[in-house]
């Protein structure tokens, strides 16, 4: 039988320590012996459990930084332990000296003299790499004014995927979903005019279908007044509860001058319940209208036309939403006052430019919902913010518009998440000519799921522009050219949706060569193919009257 040799951590690194000639003093605790050694001049502490099964060894002054970029080392640490598997980095806060103490650390439960001296090398090889990179952190910070560079970093990297989100393939479904909360009742007039307006409408019954049985509506103001937040909920608060899995609502009604009554049908189905809330999807269809002489087949009215969101009933207590609310403000308000800008984030600064607390209120919470994605929500909270400054605008001061903006930005998104894109486009085309690339994209979203025929003069003047504020021999930034590659996708999306076949297979074979662009391009081309061959057609140039297609035919720069 072959027995196993105990391996003995403690005398395997004694002679690393030995063979390598390592100044050292050894202190025993009562859960570990810890030594103190030096190597190649620098300090490094080993820590042997008592169990004598693992060493762990700490680099205690791999680095230091002041203690006002605590965010940064935060987050270069966090940045650096997920894509090093070996070695950990940590930090501790030093009183005395008001500095934080950056560690590198790694643990090993098999030792030899060579392993360790090739690891004790790799540690000062990190070490060069840290201080290379945290100085271009530090650059960017002040740059950017802000040394909590993760949390700005998320932020944008989350707004640039919600963006691109919306830049839907052709062979995906575009159900458009929000989340609201509240404790309000939420109407079913209400919930119409926002995601699926009934303009000139007569309202005739409704009918509520429930596995008990069938409820008939004729009042015309208890339908509008229906409350979608409770149809399937009963109780109040922390008593509330589901009674019912799903109730089906069909609303008859006549619109102008037709003669023939319509119906839209909304679906409320149970999605279940948490401490804190009770949720409901809720999904509007509109019947199609018969085909006729007025209605041909090509016309809205004679398609499909559906929108699914959830709602919630929140138990929580409105008198806890208030103090929530009352708290930040004020803090935003106190600390813009006092000069400390620099310590608020760009939500907080929009807030603090708000001085009319109602007004306050919708904003604070709009932005909650919109950063919650539950778009359905933060419409009905930013629209009153945005009404109630609309008639101030030429009397506002620069942060004043800014925060005007960016309400707007913020309600054409959530019309363009909930599919909704015309009215998307009443918001962000007021700043078509502002320079901001995530309002640029944003609007492109809107004019190109909608078929806007504007799309393509648009994206042309803005890639126009881009090209006479860089030289082609200049390097693009690359937050340029991810912007350029996304007008270049979008005109090809569109050239799709208007027939422009032999134009979008240009556009997208070209990208198959184009590392960003590649499997975008190879997912388009595969549905002009099937295009093509639904249709029995053969590649032809049509629709010369369309705007040409200027900077896609090439390779913009």
């Amino acid at each position: 039988m072959l027995i196993r040799k105990k391996i003995s951590i403690t005398a395997d690194f004694e002679k690393f320590l030995k063979q390598y000639n390592c100044k050292h003093d050894i202190e025993h605790e009562d859960s570990a012996t810890i030594y103190n050694f030096e190597f190649q001049a620098a300090h490094f502490v080993a820590a042997i459990r008592k169990q004598d099964d693992c060493v762990e060894v700490t680099y205690p002054t791999m680095a230091s930084a002041p203690i006002s970029q605590l965010e940064l080392v935060r987050s270069k640490c966090n940045e650096r332990n997920n894509g090093n598997i070996l070695f950990k980095y940590s930090y501790s806060i030093d009183h005395e000296d008001n500095e934080i103490r950056i560690h590198l650390s790694f643990y090993n439960n098999q030792v030899t003299p060579e392993g360790m001296a090739h690891q004790l090398s790799a540690a000062f090889h990190f070490q060069r790499e840290w201080y290379r990179d945290y100085d271009e952190a530090v650059a960017i910070a002040k740059d950017n004014d802000t040394y909590d560079l993760e949390s700005e970093l998320y932020k944008h990297q989350r707004e640039m995927f919600l963006l691109r989100r919306v830049e839907l393939k052709h062979q995906l479904d575009s159900c458009a979903a929000s989340i609201a909360t509240g404790t309000q009742p939420l109407t079913l007039w209400q919930m119409l005019e926002t995601v699926a307006p009934l303009p000139e409408c007569q309202l005739l019954f409704m009918t509520v279908n429930t596995v008990s049985g069938q409820q008939r509506i004729d009042d015309e103001q208890e339908m509008r007044d229906y409350d979608l937040r409770r149809a399937l909920v009963e109780g109040e608060g922390k008593q509330a509860r589901l009674t019912r899995d799903y109730a089906v609502l069909d609303l008859h009604y006549k619109q102008g001058h037709d003669e023939q009554p319509r119906m839209t049908t909304i679906t409320l189905t149970a999605e279940g319940e948490d401490d804190q809330s009770i949720y409901t999807r809720v999904t509007v269809t509109h019947v199609p209208r018969n085909a006729s002489r007025m209605n041909s087949l090509s016309n809205e009215g004679r398609q499909p036309h559906s929108v699914s969101l959830l709602i919630a009933l929140d138990r929580s207590d409105d008198k806890k939403r208030q103090q929530e609310f009352d708290y930040m403000w004020s803090d935003a308000q106190l600390k813009a006052r006092n000069g400390e800008k620099d310590s608020l984030t760009e939500d907080q600064l929009l807030l603090g430019q708000v001085r009319v607390a109602d007004v306050a209120y919708n904003m604070y919470w709009g932005v909650q919902a919109f950063n919650s994605s539950r778009y359905y929500e933060a419409i009905l909270y930013l629209e009153n913010v945005f009404n109630s400054y609309r008639c101030d605008f030429f009397e506002m001061g620069s942060e004043g518009k800014r925060m005007f903006m960016e309400t707007a930005y913020k309600l054409g998104f959530c019309y363009n998440e909930l599919g909704l894109h015309k009215q998307a486009f009443y918001y962000l085309d007021l700043m078509a000519s502002d320079g901001n690339i995530r309002h640029t994209m944003e609007l492109v979203n809107a004019m190109a799921n909608s078929k806007d025929l504007r799309l393509f003069s648009y994206t042309e003047e803005v890639m126009d522009e881009v090209k006479r504020n860089f030289n082609e021999d200049d390097e693009l930034p690359d937050n340029i050219k991810d912007f350029i590659n996304f007008l270049r996708r979008r005109r090809g999306y569109a050239y799709i949706d208007f027939n422009q076949l032999d134009k979008a297979e240009k556009i997208f074979t070209q990208m198959l060569d184009e590392e960003d662009n590649a499997d975008y391009a190879i997912n388009e081309l595969a549905y002009i193919k099937r295009l093509r061959q639904e249709r029995g057609e053969e590649p032809t140039d049509q629709g010369n009257d369309l705007p040409q297609d200027g900077p896609t035919n090439d390779h913009p720069f």
